[in-house]
């Protein structure tokens, strides 16, 4: 979502295409969290849907002027947010298109659609000149069935039904949670992109890692620690959710019992960041000091003191 990106898309003549995993939405103009990198509460996400979708519109026209193909990574995102995925959804149409599980039922299975001319095999000068498309799994029956299944499915009415009011069903259940949050004081809110949704940790902390724990605790099993993201699923009513977020509520309840969102003087995420590194540099000096000592003479010597 910068001017500045669609300038050099206009200037340079070595670009062949563009990638856009429509995650990015939430993070717009930085990278991802990791989790790994969960040492203070600097970790910030929000969606804008307008704003993302005139991002978007820019960056087509782009890649039109210039003839640069302009690929979608469904991967993760898949038909989440709407029966044509990230195209429909934000009325974007890419150029190429990648799919992963989700169009197998689960099932190990990757596609690459996209334009005639991009998909074409062979090149109409050299007929004979073939790409061969080859994989272990290529055409497996169970895949292919969970595939057919799954689109068969994704025409039906009640699966078509799931898609009414999607973002206004999970921006309402968001809202919801974070005034409970909000309300008892914790030093949490949600940020979402419909059912994509992230942590964000309000007052500055070292230990928001333990977030996952304490969720753990309450029956809750996330892939992210910390969380960067987790996923609901599309059919999960207002039941299920309402027990989710009842568990979200007692974790964080707790955990600010035991003592982890403590707020000494001084502490900012700034100060986190900079101890952290002292610390890093303090255990590679301490390791290296070890590796230049390591003769029999001095761990004799060490060993006297």
């Amino acid at each position: 979502m910068d001017a500045a990106s669609l300038r050099v898309l206009r200037t340079r003549r070595d670009i062949a295409c563009v990638l856009v995993n429509p995650v990015q939405a939430l993070h717009p103009n930085a990278s991802a969290p990791a989790d790994s990198g969960l040492i203070d509460s600097g970790r910030r996400a929000h969606f804008d849907r307008a704003a993302y979708a005139a991002w978007l519109k820019e960056l087509r026209t782009v890649c039109s002027e210039r003839r640069i193909v302009l690929i979608f990574d469904e991967v993760f995102v898949g038909f989440r947010l709407a029966p044509g995925g990230a195209q429909e959804y934000f009325g974007v149409r890419a150029d190429l298109v990648t799919y992963g599980k989700s169009l197998g039922g689960g099932l190990p299975v990757g596609v690459v659609c996209g334009r005639r001319d991009l998909m074409k095999r062979y090149d109409e000068a050299h007929p004979a000149d073939v790409c061969f498309a080859r994989g272990t799994f290529n055409s497996h029956p169970y895949v292919m069935g969970a595939m057919h299944e799954f689109l068969t499915r994704l025409e039906s009415e009640p699966i078509r039904a799931l898609y009414r009011e999607l973002d206004a069903v999970w921006e309402r259940r968001a809202a919801g949670l974070n005034a409970r949050l909000e309300a008892a004081e914790l030093p949490v809110q949600v940020a979402h992109l419909s059912s994509i949704w992230t942590f964000n940790y309000l007052k500055p902390s070292r230990y928001n890692w333990m977030f996952q724990y304490y969720l753990r605790a309450q029956g809750l099993a996330l892939s992210w620690i910390g969380t960067a993201r987790l996923i609901f699923s599309l059919n999960y009513n207002d039941a299920d959710f309402a027990a989710v977020a009842d568990r979200v509520v007692a974790a964080a309840e707790a955990m600010r019992r035991d003592g982890w969102w403590w707020q000494g003087t001084g502490l900012t995420n700034k100060a986190i960041r900079r101890r952290v590194l002292r610390e890093l540099l303090q255990a590679w000096w301490t390791t290296s000091s070890i590796g230049s000592t390591s003769s029999p003479r001095s761990k004799c010597s060490g060993a006297r003191q």
